[in-house]
């Protein structure tokens, strides 16, 4: 009897991989007659389907089998190994190299998948019946690994549909319509970010935040010093609806109120030097709510910058000191985010699409406390459950956040290889 081998393979797996290949090989090496051997590909290899459903309803751009897809992909293998070699050194390739990086590898572990499989012809030759069983089914194992790097690859190529890197945002929340019950809402909304934030370990820093005396929210604009915060919750700007009879609400009512949130990107490449000639800094008692320093000593602080007009003010802190630094901190924010603005026309469109114009109409999400649901109009399947838990900033919200996420990202993936152009010089 002819033994055939099968090949090895010359890829470094995970390990879940080499378990289970090696449970498969092991079989094949420890062949000792010509007698059946039964290898039930369902125990030794389970590879989750999850991820495939997933992609099923994609468009045809997203197939693997599409030429174009793969030609696209080529294109970004050789513009990875070009960069490798001409690089300019520029912080620009080294992220673009970094972007491409697990996409390449990811594409050359299906080359090497595809490459390890045994032809039609192959299996046709062999004459030994159990010796063609096996190869079958090593290439059934082939090609299961082959779908769940499919499933890997694609998902690796989401990255690319990210506009940019931004080491920090600028995140904003503003009451729309529905008056004092829409400020309600909108303080909701800032504390379960807030607590998100928290719970990722993200830094932030509070600069303005405007708040009514019922516990309410105006508005509320915060700076977030992390680098994958941008990715993390760029598609948490929009309208936000909420429909709930209100505490003050006697006939039981349902009311509908809005209350919007911007993601800002900010550059790395941002950067205002404050002058001291051009602060006006005064004094002056606090006033409202605070115990007894309120009123009693000059703490509160407001600077004006007269370059600008611009003029902070801070009297959050007892000391005056403290309240100083906290006023330059958000003049520095201010005059970043107008440097921001003035030289990108981008950032202003990012703010009014994501806030529109806080009618009830347009909304991104809808919370519903009668119906204790939290839906998201931009996909499908975009209805939760429990809003107390949601409105924690937990578990509950990142699960939403992701599963928008991955839709809208491999949307604009289908429109990114259904727009791409074969460069002109490699048509022919």
């Amino acid at each position: 009897m002819t033994i055939w081998w099968p090949r090895p393979l010359f890829i470094n797996y995970n390990r879940d991989y080499k378990t289970r290949i090696k449970m498969i090989l092991n079989a094949f090496y420890n062949l000792r007659s010509k007698s059946r051997v039964i290898i039930n590909l369902n125990k030794l290899l389970r590879i989750s389907l999850a991820s495939n459903q997933r992609w099923a309803s994609s468009s045809h751009a997203l197939d693997f089998q599409n030429e174009k897809l793969q030609q696209y992909l080529e294109s970004l293998r050789k513009e990875f190994y070009d960069l490798r070699v001409n690089s300019s050194g520029s912080a620009n390739d080294y992220q673009r190299m970094n972007q491409l990086s697990d996409i390449v590898k990811m594409l050359e572990q299906h080359r090497a998948l595809k490459g390890n499989m045994a032809s039609r012809e192959d299996i046709e030759a062999e004459k030994d019946e159990d010796m063609r069983q096996l190869i079958e089914e090593e290439n059934q194992v082939y090609s299961e690994l082959m779908r769940k790097t499919e499933v890997e690859l694609l998902t690796k190529m989401q990255i690319l549909t990210d506009s940019g890197y931004y080491p920090s945002l600028i995140f904003e929340v503003n009451a729309g319509a529905g008056g004092q019950e829409a400020m309600l809402f909108a303080k909701e909304l800032y504390d379960m970010y807030l607590s998100y934030f928290d719970n990722c370990g993200w830094d932030y820093e509070v600069l303005t935040e405007d708040t009514t005396d019922i516990g309410g929210l105006r508005h509320a604009n915060v700076i977030v010093n992390e680098e994958e915060a941008f990715k993390a919750i760029c598609y948490e700007g929009g309208v936000h609806r909420v429909q709930r009879v209100p505490a003050t609400e006697k006939s039981g009512r349902i009311h509908t109120s809005t209350a919007s949130v911007a993601i800002i990107p900010r550059p790395a490449d941002i950067n205002v030097v404050i002058a001291e000639k051009d602060l006006k800094i005064e004094t002056k008692r606090a006033s409202g709510a605070g115990g007894q320093h309120v009123n009693t000593t000059d703490s509160a602080v407001r600077i004006l910058h007269i370059p600008t007009g611009i003029a902070i003010e801070s009297q959050t802190e007892r000391s005056q000191i403290k309240n100083k630094e906290i006023a330059l901190k958000r003049l520095k924010a201010k005059l970043e985010q107008i440097q921001l603005e003035s030289s990108e026309a981008s950032t202003r469109a990012t703010r009014r699409a994501q806030q529109g114009n806080l009618d009830r109409n347009e909304k991104i999400r809808t919370y519903n406390f009668v119906q204790d649901r939290i839906t998201d109009h931009r996909i499908q399947g975009g209805t939760v459950h429990n809003l107390k838990d949601f409105l924690q900033g937990g578990e509950h919200l990142r699960s939403l956040m992701q599963k928008v996420a991955f839709e809208i990202r491999k949307k604009k993936l289908v429109e990114l290889v259904e727009s791409w152009q074969i460069p002109e010089e490699k048509k022919a």
